[in-house]
């Protein structure tokens, strides 16, 4: 089951890159045209593993390298471009790319357990009061699900009863 989930989460994440503006639209999720939060400075975000930052957006042969040997990996035929989606399985997080020009690009990374957390401390397990220290207020938060938006990437932080139990960053689709 576990295994469907995140296959299904990554398959979404590569539809979802591909037609962002009109997802998030039909789903209600229009980004705020003023954003609140401290992260609103930020030009992106990234997520750092060990010495290794990971920008969304950008080509993943030299994260990839950086990174070493996958634990695990999946490739289907891109929905959306020309090429393969992958998702590469590492130590406590998947990273998904999509193929762009025949290159690999950074699609997203979605946190497998607490073992990672955010350069901001966020891992599965937070408190909802630990996400407003670290982020700020979130003016768009629907259903426990607060979405941070910093030039073409989105931090999504899922909550259950105000607890973090999924942590993903995003490419925002141009």
């Amino acid at each position: 089951m576990k295994k469907t989930g995140r296959f299904l989460t990554a398959a979404a994440v590569m539809l979802m890159v591909a037609a962002a503006p009109m997802t998030s639209y039909a789903w209600g999720l229009k980004s705020s045209a003023k954003e609140t939060t401290a992260a609103a400075a930020e030009t992106k975000y990234d997520f750092v593993s060990g010495t290794t930052t990971i920008s969304m957006g950008t080509e993943a042969a030299p994260v990839l390298k950086d990174l070493g040997k996958a634990e695990k990996t999946f490739e289907q035929d891109s929905c959306a471009y020309q090429g393969k989606d992958k998702v590469y399985t590492y130590k406590g997080f998947e990273l998904s790319t999509y193929p762009v020009k025949n290159k690999e690009t950074i699609a997203s990374v979605y946190f497998l357990d607490d073992t990672v957390a955010t350069p901001e401390g966020i891992k599965l397990g937070s408190k909802k009061q630990d996400i407003i220290n670290a982020y700020g207020a979130c003016s768009d938060v629907q259903f426990g699900v607060y979405h941070y938006k910093a030039g073409e990437t989105e931090l999504v932080i899922y909550t259950t009863n105000d607890i973090v139990d999924a942590v993903e960053y995003l490419v925002i689709a141009k």
